[in-house]
């Protein structure tokens, strides 16, 4: 019997890449992936990678981009001097 994939979302690949930044303080388009394909989804390394890219825009996350892959983060904030 063959198990059945869970189709991606991408409510789930943002709730799984803050999970990971909040544990580990960044995270990688490979760490999402696996962590995914952990619970049972159908996780492709271009799609986790261009829906953590769209996400960072709308959340305003930053990302460092190695060309081997990326490292998102939370934004960074400056702190006030007054």
């Amino acid at each position: 019997m063959e198990l059945q994939r869970k189709q991606l979302d991408p409510l789930v690949v943002r709730f799984t890449a803050t999970a990971l930044i909040l544990a580990e303080g960044s995270t990688t388009t490979m760490a999402v992936k696996k962590a995914l394909r952990q619970r049972g989804y159908e996780a492709r390394q271009a799609d986790v990678s261009q829906w953590l890219f769209v996400i960072s825009l709308w959340e305003n996350w930053t990302f460092d981009d190695s060309g081997a892959h990326r490292v998102f983060h939370f934004p960074r904030f400056a702190p006030s001097l007054q």
